[in-house]
């Protein structure tokens, strides 16, 4: 069955937003690296929202799969 356009705008989406939050995670550990700053609580916060992001890309394939 094919992709609607709105299915892959949401799952583009939800990609964009996993990847700038991977590229935080990313300068807050070199940042972390150098200890220029101390990250703190912001390291868990970009993880867990890359791993909604991860989530919600899986859980908008298999939705619109399923239609």
């Amino acid at each position: 069955m094919a992709k609607t356009p709105s299915a892959s705008k949401h799952v583009t989406l939800f990609a964009i937003g996993t990847g700038l939050w991977a590229v935080a995670l990313a300068v807050l550990l070199i940042l972390d690296a150098f200890h220029v700053h101390d990250a703190g609580n912001w390291t868990f916060v970009c993880i867990v929202a890359i791993a909604l992001g991860v989530v919600a890309i899986l859980y908008s394939r298999t939705s619109w799969r399923a239609r």
